[in-house]
């Protein structure tokens, strides 16, 4: 593989975690052995619609030392169910794409809070190229 001949993988939490209610259970990938990243998306597959009009859901991409080292994708107050929410809706997601070879991906989330009642569920996923 090389710079011209990427394989894109997407990398999804099999459990839908519920913003509203904690911070869901950190998951982690790593790429194949010996190969670079680059990080394109984060995202979310909602299921329910998200109440945070104090502090929005995220999902974090990085290191155990660093949980946002590559990206932060902020998840918006009243995001309905159903909707997919990724780079297109927070084009700042992204911190930086470079992941190295070798290296274990933490994925974590911040629960939302909201100053009625705290709402919001889904399924995140991560795509990235790896040469």
């Amino acid at each position: 593989m090389s710079y011209s001949d990427p394989r894109a993988y997407i990398y999804q939490d099999t459990v839908e975690t519920d913003f509203g209610a904690g911070t869901g259970t950190a998951w982690s990938f790593k790429g194949p052995s010996g190969k670079k990243g680059s990080l394109k998306n984060i995202g979310l597959h909602v299921t329910e619609t998200f109440a945070c009009d104090s502090t929005t859901g995220k999902v974090l991409i990085g290191t155990s030392a660093d949980p946002n080292a590559y990206g932060q994708l902020e998840i918006a107050d009243t995001t309905a169910a159903t909707n997919t929410f990724n780079n297109q809706d927070d084009t700042n997601a992204v911190i930086s794409d470079a992941l190295p070879a070798d290296t274990q991906i933490e994925v974590t989330y911040v629960q939302c809070v909201d100053s009625t009642t705290a709402a919001g569920k889904g399924y995140a996923y991560v795509e990235v190229e790896w040469y």
